[in-house]
């Protein structure tokens, strides 16, 4: 029998910092029975990162790279200017559809973190299907786990999104989604849910990777349409 994750064991996951980020995350590739294993100790066996810091991490690296190639150029930009004038949205005196569209993807990608942190935390651990009582905190390290490696994907691939032109985003963001229910399908399967069948592995991690990308399209549709009331408000913008 485990020893009972508790509050203080989920602070100490976030807060604390060490360097063994690279490991855990190759466990998680490659053993992630070891990882998930160790996250019902207190400790992670003394010798992984936290499944939360690591996935704080790659956000982290992940908006770093977004801003790096917002720009008034950039297909992101012109696919939220689009979006502005599609809409018939009047821009202010002196203004231009790629300056409104420049501002929400700055903001949208600013705020959007914290959104999918709060979110997560807060409804994360309703997903109770781990057939083993847990608490709290082991919801939160075991979910956060399942998404490290989509989240890993993710950042690799976001350099390649500059060279995609604002009408082909749409489309890549079904296949990412698709990528992300996938790998995190894939990683609760190989990782966790082992008191469970196989097919009872199979069904929980199939529910949870949906749960997980169901929540992701909810808080990513609030966060822009924060960003959108933040630049209408900001500029002044007012509908045609």
């Amino acid at each position: 029998m485990t020893d009972r994750i508790r509050l203080d064991d989920l602070a100490e996951d976030t807060f604390g910092l060490n360097l063994r980020g690279l490991k855990s995350m190759a466990t998680i590739w490659l053993a992630p029975r070891r990882y998930f294993s160790a996250a019902e100790t207190p400790d992670w066996g003394g010798r992984y990162t936290p499944s939360i810091r690591l996935w704080l991490s790659l956000i982290a690296l992940a908006s770093l790279l977004q801003f790096v190639w917002i720009g008034s150029n950039t297909p992101l930009v012109d696919a939220y200017a689009e979006g502005f004038r599609n809409a018939g949205v009047v821009p202010g005196e002196g203004q231009r559809y790629q300056e409104l569209g420049e501002a929400a993807a700055l903001w949208i990608y600013a705020i959007a973190p914290a959104m999918q942190l709060a979110g997560f935390l807060l409804l994360l651990p309703l997903f109770g299907f781990w057939g083993q009582p847990t608490t709290y905190s082991q919801r939160v390290r075991n979910s956060f786990a399942v998404m490290i490696p989509s989240a890993t994907v993710l950042v690799a691939g976001l350099p390649a999104l500059s060279l995609l032109s604002s009408s082909q985003l749409g489309n890549v963001g079904y296949l990412i989604g698709l990528v992300t229910l996938l790998l995190d399908a894939a990683t609760g399967f190989r990782g966790t849910f082992q008191t469970c069948t196989r097919l009872g592995r199979m069904w929980r991690a199939g529910l949870l990777a949906a749960f997980i990308l169901v929540l992701n399209i909810i808080i990513n549709i609030l966060a822009q349409i924060a960003g959108i009331i933040w630049v209408s408000v900001r500029f002044g913008v007012s509908a045609g």
